[in-house]
């Protein structure tokens, strides 16, 4: 137990940066405001056509109610099985460090009751801020008991924000835990952090006029000022009016019988406006900059954000939906043009040649960034990273961890290598992708 403590206060010192330890090198020479980028692309702003973003943003409503409009599950039962099978042959290891018991994924399966799946299908919505899970558990699984004081718990598959539409496809047999379908991702999630949506709610929420969050982890308060949940970036209610001062909106709560029913909130319009937002260069600087520093959390534990996640949310008060994940990201929103075979210099001349300044996803396996302009000649990039490589003298490698959403180049720590002749994450860059609102290759919405 020492160790853990030990290892937890190491990593809030470093995160909360009361540490001897210098930020790497990008972050202390690069501007971390986005005005000093978006500043010098306010004509190119101007030109984006809006009834362009008026269709992307109906595109971005059909996705996000799209779980209310399902009659059946998207995925098989051999597909929500495998995880168990997974997990029952890596236990792994809880945050105390010690590995799982055989009998904890025996009680998972017992429990999930997969052999009636998929029972119990109704349109719900989430009452506060919750997770999806990997099975139904709150325990973390470590592939590393050495990283129990990290954000990283290979059971977190997304997390989910208050007021979101979901298909619940089973339930788990002590009633406790859901099977639940977002308009990104599945998961197990808690069963009180949801009450099922009936066609007369569904009809008043998808018919309404919307207010989006533009101030990061807004807080939702109840008439008697408890805060209910905070509302992060991105995420939007229907709007019942506004004035000079704020916005008036909706919100879900369970009534006596546990069903959903609205209430009334009053927000300022300093955290609120009418979503669409506008795609000017003030308002994408002041979006950014609301995920600036934002804490590294992977899968969204914690209620922070990880790389795919931090664009998503970025991206939607503007009414342009991105899939959850890093590689549908890159492969499902627009044009991907293949950078794999180029070494890291045609990479970055490329990248400058053919990217468009805050409309262009940088992809490597794992992980999405997005690319900003340039400094010197080198493209640069905002992304949500843990950690960058290092190596010392001897050849001894090791991580620096950042932790935090930030702006960089694409070789963030190269100080810190010794042979810098592979300077990730540029070398391992597979594409780029310009973001065509809203005409996304939506194959198939089983992500």
């Amino acid at each position: 137990m020492g160790k853990r403590i030990f290892f937890i206060l190491i990593t809030v010192l470093i995160l909360s940066g009361f540490t001897a330890i210098p930020e790497i090198k990008d972050l202390r020479d690069i501007s971390q405001d986005h005005r000093t980028f978006t500043e010098r692309l306010k004509e190119e702003f101007s030109r984006l056509d809006p009834e362009l973003q008026k269709k992307s943003d109906i595109f971005y409503n059909e996705m996000f109610f799209s779980p209310w409009h399902q009659e059946m599950s998207r995925y098989t039962v051999e597909e929500v099985q495998w995880e168990f099978d997974k997990y029952g042959r890596d236990r792994g290891y809880g945050r105390n460090g010690e590995k799982h018991s055989r009998s904890w994924i025996r009680k998972l399966i017992a429990n999930a009751q997969l052999e009636h799946y998929p029972q119990k299908k109704f349109p719900a919505i989430t009452l506060q801020n919750t997770d999806l899970r990997v099975l139904p558990t709150s325990d973390a699984h470590l592939s590393n008991p050495r990283n129990c004081a990290f954000p990283f718990d290979n059971m977190q598959n997304s997390g989910v924000a208050a007021n979101t539409p979901v298909f619940v496809s089973h339930v788990a047999g002590d009633k406790k835990w859901v099977l639940a379908e977002t308009h990104y991702a599945m998961g197990w999630m808690p069963a009180r952090h949801i009450a099922p949506v009936d066609a007369d709610f569904i009809k008043q929420w998808e018919s309404a006029a919307y207010a989006t969050i533009i101030k990061d982890k807004t807080p939702i308060r109840g008439e008697d000022g408890k805060v209910l949940f905070n509302a992060p970036l991105g995420s939007f209610f229907p709007k019942t009016g506004e004035d000079a001062k704020t916005v008036q909106i909706l919100i879900a709560t369970a009534d006596k019988r546990g069903m959903a029913v609205t209430k009334k909130v009053i927000l300022s319009q300093e955290t609120a406006t009418a979503k669409p937002l506008k795609l000017t260069a003030d308002n994408m600087a002041n979006v950014a900059n609301e995920l600036m520093n934002a804490p590294y959390g992977w899968g969204g534990l914690d209620g922070q954000r990880d790389c795919s996640s931090t664009l998503m949310d970025m991206f939607a008060p503007f009414g342009i939906w991105l899939p959850r994940n890093s590689g549908y990201q890159a492969t499902m929103t627009g044009a991907l043009i293949n950078l794999k075979n180029l070494s890291p210099e045609e990479k970055e001349r490329m990248i400058l040649k053919r990217g468009i300044p805050y409309f262009t996803l940088i992809w490597l396996k794992g992980h999405i960034m997005l690319y900003i302009g340039e400094r010197d000649g080198h493209p640069l990039v905002f992304h949500n990273f843990w950690s960058v490589k290092t190596m010392d003298v001897r050849g001894k490698t090791g991580k620096r961890i950042v932790g935090k959403a930030a702006i960089t180049t694409l070789y963030p720590g190269r100080e810190l290598r010794q042979d810098k002749s592979h300077a990730a994450p540029l070398s391992r860059i597979l594409g780029m992708t310009l973001i065509r609102p809203p005409l996304y290759k939506v194959l198939s919405l089983r992500f």
